[in-house]
């Protein structure tokens, strides 16, 4: 799927104009870095509240804010007027557009995230791009192995990409999304799914559980 077939929403013209240069999610994800080149020092224009951290070069827009626990580790960009919960950690390499809503107890790491993007509680997102409008659930996690997952051994860093979400995508409550996913525009991921591989725009994708009722023996 190229990349003008999953984002394209207008954001900020100097951001659009660099989304259209590359054809391939591949060639999006190698170069993030670009993103960060110019950035030497911090440059806080938003709201850091008491008890946030922020280490290294470090951009927050205007009207933005990170609440008290939270840690933004540079290089890294927060847009405008976008919020960032207590407890989240957004990692080296990440950035996150404007009017944005970043749960608490989040990890983000090396990613991209676009505007107007809801990130719920808890969530972890892994060298992932989202696209704008994008909504990601409580607790789910993106860009993880399910076994580390399973055994909570999810590890910092990864040379995998993570998973891309087209405009308006969501991902539903402790859904867990593979490496290598790529879910189309205004795709729905439901609750609890375990996803993988390429999801076409329009899709809605959820899990079926089967229950079994029988009697029990009179010895039970």
């Amino acid at each position: 799927m190229k990349v003008s077939d999953l984002f394209s929403a207008e954001m900020e013209p100097d951001l659009n104009d660099w989304l259209r240069k590359f054809a391939s999610v591949g060639d999006l994800f190698s170069a993030m870095p670009q993103l960060y080149a110019n950035l030497r020092a911090q440059n806080i224009q938003g709201i850091v509240e008491d008890g946030a951290v922020i280490i290294g070069p470090v951009h927050i827009g205007i009207g933005s804010v990170v609440h008290a626990q939270g840690i933004i580790r540079g290089p890294a960009i927060v847009g405008n007027n976008t919020v960032i919960n207590s407890h989240t950690e957004m990692r080296a390499g990440s950035f996150i557009g404007s009017n944005c809503a970043i749960g608490h107890s989040c990890s983000i790491i090396e990613s991209m995230v676009m505007g107007n993007v809801n990130v719920g509680s808890g969530a972890f997102i892994r060298n992932s791009v989202l696209g704008f409008g994008s909504v990601v659930g409580p607790g789910a996690a993106l860009g993880a192995e399910e076994v580390e997952r399973s055994l909570g051994l999810v590890s910092e860093t990864s040379s995998k990409i993570g998973v891309v979400l087209g405009d308006y995508a969501v991902v539903g409550a402790n859904s867990s999304v593979k490496p290598g996913t790529i879910v189309g525009s205004c795709t729905i991921l439901g609750e609890g799914v375990l996803a993988g591989g390429t999801y076409e725009p329009n899709q809605t994708v959820t899990l079926r559980q089967a229950l079994e009722t029988k009697p029990r023996s009179s010895g039970s």
